[in-house]
């Protein structure tokens, strides 16, 4: 916001209440976060003309052209205006760096605060729906609670966010014991399993009713048709039970881990994750079928199968698969080789090799660079193998790949003046300070990258 003082701002807006344009201006160059809360302290501290205020704020949310202009006026809305403003406020809310903002202003404003929030958060995902869905706590509106159980505590950021709110709010253990139709029982396995996973907001550990909830999912899931959802998160129960600690009652956890051991152990499971996997996937269903695919993946992993065969027929098809070379890397119980095999026959190397920059590689554009990353890590393990993918690496874009690279050939067990030749290349083309000077003191650096 620069130095203005927030007393001042507030009356260059008071005083533009009959002409509002030039605040389309006067808001340019301000950070709505920083200068939001302090502003309102101050507008609601004074006598002002509330309709007129809400005229001056709709002109600025409607007519805004920069994102910090409309920001700041959703926030003096959501101290003047009312239930007329609230379709106003959804469309605005519905892009998610706006979302937050019209959230608050949506509470500040509507007579069912609630379900104004509820409308909007159904239309949200990513940051916007969490922001949304953590105003609906301690909600008691039925369809508000069916809906956090059912889809609300999704998004696209970390379920477990929302995870807690849902199954309180939302009356988890009380629905499980009523009627359970399939999408609260898929529900049920998406809020328990990221309630089991942790993270930033509060988890199994801090949910009063986690311990008969866990009992009645697994009952729910022993009487249900296979599922790789229920499976997925009948596996990741089962796996919380017999490691994590709870303030057990009595007999708990002991009957927790044989009622979780009991069930999937159950034969019909490996039917269906090894009928999953010799599902042949077209090419072009790929993008359609490759989440159900890494699920099956990973449940045959914690179920034991031996699914190496079809991860590496899958490679075939989706080469660029992250998730699935990892898998495969972790999970390859025969020679190395056979990854390092196809990683050259798969990945366009000529592409990969085409020089270094300062990129860290991340999202679309760089999956066969990451695939390149995984399999050369892994080579750590395998000193010696795979040369003409390290030299490939050398010569990458991804910073990281080259740090990697360079860190394999420091235990590289033969042929060290060719090595010294490979990096020495490299060195000459490397854009990146730390990783040349490493480069050019190799192989005594003991660097390790910086990311």
């Amino acid at each position: 916001m620069g130095s203005q003082p927030v007393d001042e701002l507030a009356d260059q807006i008071l005083e533009h209440l009959d002409n509002p344009a030039p605040l389309l201006d006067l808001f340019a160059d301000l950070d709505a976060v920083r200068v939001a809360d302090d502003l309102v302290h101050e507008l609601r501290s004074r006598r002002m003309p509330r309709e007129k205020l809400r005229s001056t704020a709709r002109f600025v949310a409607e007519n805004a052209t920069r994102r910090e202009v409309a920001k700041l006026g959703i926030v003096l809305l959501g101290i003047s205006g009312d239930e007329r403003d609230c379709e106003l406020l959804q469309l605005l809310g519905t892009l998610d760096e706006f979302a937050l903002f019209a959230v608050v202003a949506l509470m500040n404003t509507q007579p069912d605060r609630h379900r104004a929030v509820f409308q909007l958060a159904q239309r949200l995902d990513g940051w916007g729906r969490i922001h949304a869905v953590e105003r609906l706590a301690g909600c008691t509106d039925p369809d508000i609670k069916a809906w956090l159980l059912r889809t609300g505590f999704r998004n696209g950021v970390m379920n477990e966010y929302l995870a807690h709110l849902a199954a309180t709010t939302g009356g988890l253990y009380e629905a499980l014991l009523d009627e359970v139709d399939d999408a609260l029982l898929s529900g049920a396995a998406g809020i328990l399993t990221a309630l089991a996973m942790g993270g930033p907001a509060n988890d199994m550990h801090d949910y009063d009713d986690a311990v008969p909830a866990m009992h009645r999912f697994a009952e729910l899931v022993d009487a249900a048709a296979p599922d790789l959802g229920l499976l997925d998160a009948a596996l990741t129960l089962d796996r919380f039970v017999h490691t994590e600690e709870l303030d057990w009652p009595d007999g708990e956890p002991v009957r927790l881990r044989e009622r979780y051991r009991s069930l999937v152990s159950q034969t019909r499971w490996r039917e269906l994750v090894t009928s999953e996997l010799a599902a042949r996937v077209s090419i072009d269903a790929r993008a359609a079928n490759e989440r159900r695919f890494e699920s099956a993946l990973s449940c045959a992993g914690r179920l034991r199968l031996h699914a190496f065969p079809y991860a590496l027929e899958r490679l075939r098809i989706d080469p660029y698969n992250g998730y699935v070379w990892q898998w495969a890397i972790r999970h390859c119980d025969g020679p190395f080789d056979e990854i390092v095999d196809l990683a050259e026959e798969l990945l366009p190397l000529d592409d990969l090799a085409s020089g270094p920059s300062e990129s860290v590689g991340l999202g679309i554009g760089f999956e066969a660079d990451m695939a390149l990353e995984l399999v050369v890590q892994a080579l750590h393990d395998h000193p010696g193998l795979g040369e003409r993918l390290v030299r490939v690496a050398l010569a990458n874009r991804v910073i990281r790949c080259r740090w990697s690279a360079l860190k394999l050939l420091r235990n590289w067990p033969t042929d060290p003046a060719a090595v010294r030749d490979w990096v020495a290349t490299a060195a000459d083309r490397e854009p990146n300070p730390d990783l040349r000077t490493a480069m050019l003191a190799f192989p005594d650096s003991g660097a390790e990258p910086v990311t």
